[in-house]
């Protein structure tokens, strides 16, 4: 007979809807919440101790702050919505620099600039915070990540290295709380560890209020550790001890003493995780600073600063002489390969999704869906006004520099009447090949179909409009004297989502 109250303890449908489905990313947020300590996880799967609902009724946790359940979804875009930008790639954010740490040891020590290592060690020297939750690799398996809590500079420094399987970060943070006593404790983590952490904050879980900053890392997505590592030993006969380094670029590397492997992502691309394969947060959207890759460039970090919080942080490691930065502007081609690979995990990510929706009838995780909540507002209440226009004479290599220093993907194009004549972004501007693009006009590669919204109509006749014509933006025009008034992104949609989220709270 089942127990009373069984049917409404949250662990029921995480482990329908998540577990079952293969959807758990292994973070640790369940069992970092729980409040009656009865989930853990063991040997790569959440296991349930024992039934929880003998203790509590109605416990919707570890369900809700789990960062591939829809819960919680839009409330979570609280904590970075005040930014003034607000971008359909990358997400809010106030500020995108390039940096590096000051110290060519740290670089050294690291692919690329080292700042997540030097913002570190500055927060814990300092004492701006009194721990670090990171992923160090096993001592007797390297390439296995394990999550720790860092109290002191050379366990940051034993953190260093790119990791590409699931590391249990969340459940570190609850043993940072409850087992180290720590109240000022830095994040860092993929975005769906960063989620997990933000829902924590939109949920007021009472362990939440020791997050001092979190620092979220670029990620195209994890291997599941089993079954990628036995393909690794079957295939190339390398078994997971040998593994000294793994990095990723237009290939996955291997590093073993006997030298190094580089496999296509095409093969492996299996061992994906499936909720890596629908995630469409590339640069850790929810973060209070993002870092990444800097390609091409060397020795350089690709930092979006999201919060206050954030920015006051990272800028006096700057003013400190800890962190050296140099204006991403000047870097169009960094730009571009940020840009490009977000919007490419984006939309891969979308259409993965409505595979894997109608495989399972479920899918948690997609922020944006066709929703009564949209046809609250009106397009001109959403609309973004102060639009820059290009001219169909510009060369594509201009508009790449224009678009790195303005920071949208898509702009309207006008012939030299003022007529608006097509929409062009950096995707037809990127597929043009790199010696044609001084002579070749954004005119010759813009989108001569706009589809068009009006003020007077609603978001949700937006969204059918976009999910029609497969686009992720409208531009908005007068009705009767088809004057440019703005245009709507999928971006002012979530946007307007996430205002309406808070209005319940």
């Amino acid at each position: 007979m089942e127990l009373k109250g069984n049917s409404l303890i949250a662990y029921n449908v995480l482990e329908k809807k998540i577990l079952n489905n293969g959807f758990c990313t292994l973070c640790g947020a369940c069992e970092a919440a729980c409040p009656t300590s009865a989930l853990h996880i063991i040997s790569e799967k959440v296991n349930r101790l024992y039934d929880c609902s003998k203790d509590i009724d109605l416990c919707p946790i570890c369900y809700e702050i789990c960062p591939h359940s829809e819960a919680l979804l839009l409330r979570s875009l609280k904590f970075v919505a005040d930014a003034p930008i607000k971008n359909e790639a990358i997400g809010y954010y106030r500020k995108m620099v390039l940096a590096q740490a000051v110290d060519p040891k740290l670089r050294q020590q690291s692919h690329g600039g080292a700042v997540v290592t030097a913002l570190l060690n500055y927060g814990i020297e300092t004492k701006i915070f009194d721990s670090a939750i990171v992923s160090q690799s096993e001592p007797e398996n390297p390439s296995k990540p394990k999550p720790a809590v860092a109290l002191v500079p050379d366990d940051i420094l034993s953190a260093v290295g790119s990791k590409f399987f699931p590391s249990s970060v969340a459940k570190a943070y609850g043993s940072a709380v409850y087992s180290h006593g720590k109240s000022a404790i830095a994040f860092v983590g993929v975005p769906c560890h960063v989620l997990a952490l933000r829902k924590m904050e939109a949920w007021q879980h009472k362990i939440i209020d020791k997050l001092k900053i979190t620092i979220g890392l670029f990620c195209f997505g994890t291997f599941s550790f089993s079954s990628m590592l036995e393909y690794i030993e079957k295939t190339y006969k390398i078994r997971a001890s040998d593994i000294k380094q793994m990095h990723l670029s237009s290939k996955f590397a291997i590093q073993t003493e006997k030298g190094e492997i580089r496999i296509p992502l095409s093969e492996i691309e299996q061992h994906i995780m499936p909720s890596c394969r629908t995630c469409m947060d590339f640069t850790s959207e929810l973060a209070d600073i993002s870092v990444g890759g800097a390609y091409p460039l060397k020795d350089w970090s690709t930092v979006i600063i999201r919060t206050k919080a954030g920015e006051d942080f990272f800028y006096k490691a700057v003013e400190n002489g800890i962190i050296s930065t140099w204006v991403i502007e000047q870097e169009p081609k960094v730009f571009e390969r940020v840009m490009l690979a977000a919007m490419q995990k984006r939309a891969e990510a979308l259409k993965k999704a409505m595979e894997m929706e109608e495989y399972y009838g479920y899918l948690p995780t997609l922020l944006l869906r066709e929703t009564p909540d949209l046809a609250k507002y009106k397009v001109e209440e959403i609309m973004t006004k102060n639009i820059q226009i290009v001219p169909e004479s510009m060369f594509v290599s201009q508009f790449l520099d224009y678009v790195a220093k303005h920071h949208h993907i898509g702009y309207p194009v006008e012939n030299e009447k003022g007529e608006l004549v097509g929409w062009v972004t950096i995707e037809e501007a990127a597929n043009v090949a790199k010696k044609k693009r001084n002579e070749t006009s954004v005119g010759e590669i813009a989108r001569k179909t706009l589809v068009v919204a009006y003020p007077d109509e609603t978001a949700l006749d937006v969204f059918k409009r976009m999910s029609e014509y497969e686009t992720g933006r409208v531009v908005v025009i007068d009705r009767v004297g088809s004057k440019l008034l703005g245009i709507v992104t999928k971006a002012d949609l979530m946007h307007a989502l996430a205002k309406q989220a808070e209005k319940r709270v």
